[in-house]
């Protein structure tokens, strides 16, 4: 029993020495590998150089364009205080019913209006559709600003092509197209001035302002840029007779044994004769 216990402990022993050993040689043999160390970030690698051009960014599409402004045209309320001013008048109820109709939104915010009286409407026997935006000047013209026009200027209107001429700046007789202005500053504001006119403005005549400068007499031109007629050879014309219009000869008178008229020649050759005879 005893050499049995004792071969049982010897194995023991060796057989704990050698578990005890072996990793102490594996770890030696095999040592385990260092952590590795930090990465630094690497530098982006720079493009290479290409032949192709960039393209081009793509284009934004373009702002949308801005919204136009109309132009400004008159108010409604506009409207209504001139009608009650040419009712206070009393001599244009006919236009009130034409502005009455008008659109407020033709008429600029600054305008001027020729109204006829009453009495030159009834002569027309038809309404005119183009005779209201002839009597509208697309600006504010008190009376004060219309004389300081000349004779001749022209005044636009909402008539396309049709211009008011100012024939007259007198300011007791001042007209457009030959129409007295009768009632002037009958309603001024900041933006409108109306005028009351005694006929109505025609623009078939003087609209277009063709013909209304007179032309020049030919005749006269005639008689003011042409030399005077040469006297004809062997005309006696005595020192200051007028040929023609304005002009005196000075010339001396010719010889009279040259170029004296065969009559007169003859008559003294009988009245020698007479003489001799006797």
């Amino acid at each position: 029993m005893a050499p049995n216990h004792h071969s049982f402990l010897l194995i023991f022993f060796l057989t704990t020495l050698f578990s005890a050993i072996n990793p102490i040689a594996t770890v030696t043999a095999s040592p385990s590998p260092p952590p590795p160390p930090p990465q630094t970030p690497s530098p982006s690698p720079s493009p290479s150089p290409s032949l192709t051009p960039p393209s081009p960014p793509p284009l934004s599409p373009p702002p949308p364009p801005p919204h136009s402004r109309p132009s400004p045209s008159a108010t409604p309320q506009q409207l209504n205080n001139i009608i009650d001013a040419l009712i206070g008048a009393g001599d244009f109820g006919n236009w009130v019913n034409i502005i009455t109709g008008a659109n407020p939104l033709a008429l600029p915010l600054s305008a001027t209006l020729f109204i006829p009286q009453d009495n030159a409407l009834n002569s027309l026997p038809t309404t005119d559709p183009f005779m209201f935006p002839y009597h509208v000047v697309p600006q504010r013209l008190s009376f004060a600003d219309l004389q300081l026009f000349k004779p001749g200027s022209r005044l636009p209107t909402l008539l396309p092509g049709k211009s008011i001429l100012i024939t007259n700046t007198s300011p007791s007789n001042f007209t457009l197209d030959d129409a007295p202005i009768t009632q002037p500053d009958l309603y001024v504001t900041a933006t409108m001035a109306v005028h009351g006119v005694g006929t109505i403005l025609q623009y078939s005549v003087y609209g277009d302002g063709l013909n209304l400068l007179p032309k020049p007499n030919s005749q006269q031109g005639q008689q003011r840029h042409n030399p005077p007629p040469s006297s004809p050879q062997g005309l006696f014309l005595p020192t200051g007779e007028a040929i023609g219009a304005g002009w005196k000869s000075d010339a001396a008178p010719p010889c009279n044994c040259v170029e004296f008229p065969v009559g007169w020649f003859l008559v003294a050759c009988v009245v020698l004769g007479f003489r001799i005879h006797r």
